[in-house]
């Protein structure tokens, strides 16, 4: 059976042009580490755990994430594997003691806040239950028609706030009206 040679005015279609194998390695790992990395930023924030992702580029580059640092958690989980610890990783650096009075100084921050949220909450709470009262005993119909004086300096600026809110729903409501296009139902449509 003859075969065909393919000679030098035969033109070979072109299809798309492949990435080279190790340039989608590399592609590949920069993508799927930063990803990896976020996973870890996120578990060290919202469950304030001590987190170390080290992870090696098809290149041979170190690339790591650490939370409070790298280097502190290596060094607090694996000592035997780890140098013995200097006082200071390098100029600027933090041993695993400072890491964890940063720590802990970081969790009493979100403690006192989360204090404060509550408390915040619980005087709009009682701002509101004032200001319900009072439309009760005015006999008004909406909670934006009570008597001021009816409420406490303390609930004043809670008021006006939500005034507020009202006058920009009502123009952003008008402002819709005006140039024909579709409320969303969330926004007061």
């Amino acid at each position: 059976m003859p075969f065909a040679v393919a000679g030098a005015d035969d033109e070979m279609e072109k299809g798309p042009r492949r990435a080279d194998p190790e340039e989608r390695r590399r592609s590949s790992f920069k993508q799927r580490s930063g990803t990896l990395f976020t996973k870890a930023r996120s578990l060290a924030e919202d469950f304030g755990s001590h987190v170390a992702v080290v992870a090696f580029s098809p290149t041979g580059e170190p690339h790591a994430f650490g939370a409070p640092t790298t280097e502190s958690v290596l060094r607090t989980y694996l000592p035997a594997a780890a140098p013995p610890a200097p006082t200071s990783l390098s100029p600027g650096g933090e041993t695993a003691g400072e890491a964890g009075a940063r720590v802990a100084r970081m969790r009493r921050a979100t403690e006192e806040t989360k204090a404060l949220v509550k408390e915040e909450l619980a005087r709009v709470a009682a701002a509101l239950g004032k200001v319900k009262a009072a439309q009760a005993s005015g006999g008004k119909r909406n909670w934006w028609e009570v008597d001021v004086d009816a409420l406490g300096e303390e609930d004043l600026p809670g008021f006006i706030a939500a005034l507020e809110l009202l006058r920009e729903g009502v123009q952003g409501r008008i402002d819709a009206l005006a140039s024909g296009r579709p409320l969303l139902p969330w926004k007061g449509g």
